[in-house]
């Protein structure tokens, strides 16, 4: 009977302590984890995403997936852990616009559209590109951006790729939930290659380095960004067409909050902001 309570209690603290650790980060993108886990209660609960609702509440959130340089990546500087990039301008722009406070809530890509459509965020800016499929589930915003789509390798294996028919028999790992994987399932395996997507792209580019992975398929930025920031990489062209172009999800028939972010991305479209801050967090990278 002992043993039985003893057991009975190490699950009990086992399955707390599961518990406690899968609950989910939020931060505004300046703050510490510590800080960071006290401010999940503040929007974890579900509130009126519409434009009024919004302004009434002083505050929107942001869903975003920061692992994807120069979009969207954790800068990290001593304690301060701080979520910066391309998006997340555009959403501090959007933020000012509507004169409210920016909340971001970082998580795991594939995750994104369903926490939106659940309430636990306002509008996903993550270089999502708007895709038919995507659109089915949510509304997107005009675009800010597009690119093209590549191979990222291990140099000394660059040589070996020259179009999608060098990937037979190779393993190809792409991000969870992405465009590059449904296009490389839809292409690469009919080539022969076998594709593997995993939610984290840090993950996926160590898995590279690690020769679990041949080849890693991404948008055309990042993977530049990643070869330039691990030694030992190298980006290839196979002929892949360009993605669908980035746009800015919203909840299905939030009319007035899209209207409102179309005003902001027209802007900086229109003022050259969006092509300046990409070069200027390329070029952050690479210090």
């Amino acid at each position: 009977m002992k043993k039985f309570l003893v057991l009975t209690l190490l699950v009990g603290l086992l399955l707390t302590a599961c518990g406690d650790k899968a609950q989910q980060e939020e931060s505004t993108g300046t703050n510490s984890k510590e800080n960071q886990t006290a401010q999940t209660s503040e929007t974890e609960e579900s509130t009126d995403g519409s434009l009024d609702g919004i302004k009434e509440r002083g505050f929107i959130t942001l869903g975003t997936s920061a692992e994807y340089p120069p979009y969207e990546w954790h800068n990290i500087d001593g304690s301060k852990d701080e979520i910066i990039g391309v998006d997340i301008e555009i959403a501090k722009a959007i933020a000012e616009d509507l004169g409210v406070e920016l909340k971001i809530k970082d998580m795991q890509f594939d995750g994104l559209l369903p926490a939106l459509n659940a309430n636990e965020m306002d509008f996903v800016i993550a270089g999502m590109a708007a895709k038919p499929e995507r659109m089915e589930a949510v509304d997107f915003s005009h675009p800010y951006t597009s690119q093209e789509q590549l191979l990222l390798v291990r140099s000394e294996d660059a040589d070996k790729y020259k179009s999608p028919s060098d990937l037979k028999g190779k393993n190809i790992g792409t991000q969870l939930g992405s465009t590059q994987e449904m296009y490389a399932k839809e292409n690469f395996e009919k080539e022969g290659a076998t594709v593997t997507a995993l939610p984290d792209n840090n993950n996926i580019v160590m898995e590279l380095k690690n020769q679990t992975f041949d080849a890693v398929f991404m948008s055309g930025i990042p993977a530049n960004k990643f070869a330039s920031m691990q030694e030992g990489l190298k980006v290839v062209d196979i002929g892949a067409p360009p993605e669908d172009a980035y746009a800015i999800a919203v909840k299905k028939g939030n009319k007035s909050l899209v209207d409102a972010i179309n005003k902001v991305v027209d802007k900086l479209n229109e003022d050259g902001s969006v092509k300046n801050w990409e070069k200027e967090y390329i070029e952050l990278t690479e210090k």
